[in-house]
């Protein structure tokens, strides 16, 4: 639906959110930059954290558009990245955003769809990469859809949301297409047999409204001895 090509056998098993949040330390959360209404801030050249950063897209990726109910949203026509795993940005304007959710209540990240900031229906219509220095087995985010259309309705919702999982080395390492409910969604997912591979995670969407992500956790689980 959203790029084009099979899963590669992985897997990246489903988890519930919370184990992944009790079991690794790393955290983002956008709340360091002070509260805004969108557009809030735009962040053309990424915005980095911990133990790596965020971008909208890789290096080698090709980046399409697809038009649904009348509204643009990011895609890859080649999602197959170039090694070694690097981030890249898209035009000024169409990136990221950062800026309050009533829903939250708090500060989240907008992936910024083709029409570019400030455009209304750009908000949380693109497409986010996450790249980490070091590789991981767990990660966890918390992805918010529903947004009312224009007439007030969710007539649109469709909750459309795919994950995908990449190494080092540019290789999809699995993909997960999902079907979300109106409102938060908590989302975890854990390396199976607890390999530390996954370098970058990239999330696209097709929801009208487009999405909005907060409190996403990674890591491995600690060593006990």
């Amino acid at each position: 639906m959203l790029c084009a090509g099979a899963a590669v056998a992985g897997p990246v098993d489903p988890a519930p959110y919370d184990q992944v949040a009790q079991a690794t330390r790393g955290e983002i959360r956008f709340d360091a930059l002070p509260e805004q209404a969108y557009p809030g801030f735009n962040l053309d050249h990424g915005l980095a954290f911990d133990d790596g950063h965020i971008g909208e897209h890789f290096a080698g990726q090709a980046m399409d558009e697809i038009t649904y109910l009348g509204n643009r949203f990011d895609s890859l026509s080649n999602p197959a990245p170039s090694a070694p795993l690097t981030l890249r940005m898209g035009p000024a304007g169409t990136n990221l955003s950062v800026s309050r959710h009533r829903v939250f209540d708090s500060n989240v990240l907008y992936p910024l769809g083709p029409l570019g900031q400030p455009h209304p229906q750009a908000r949380g219509e693109g497409m986010a990469a996450f790249l980490f220095d070091q590789d991981i087995c767990q990660f966890g985010l918390k992805v918010h859809t529903q947004y009312e259309d224009d007439l007030g309705t969710l007539a649109g919702h469709l909750g459309a949301v795919e994950v995908l999982f990449f190494g080092r080395d540019g290789a999809l390492i699995d993909r997960h297409d999902l079907r979300l409910p109106a409102g938060i969604s908590d989302l975890g997912f854990i390396r199976s047999a607890g390999a530390a591979d996954i370098a970058g995670v990239q999330v696209l969407n097709l929801d009208p409204g487009g999405i909005s992500i907060d409190d996403v956790v990674y890591g491995c689980a600690p060593f006990l001895g």
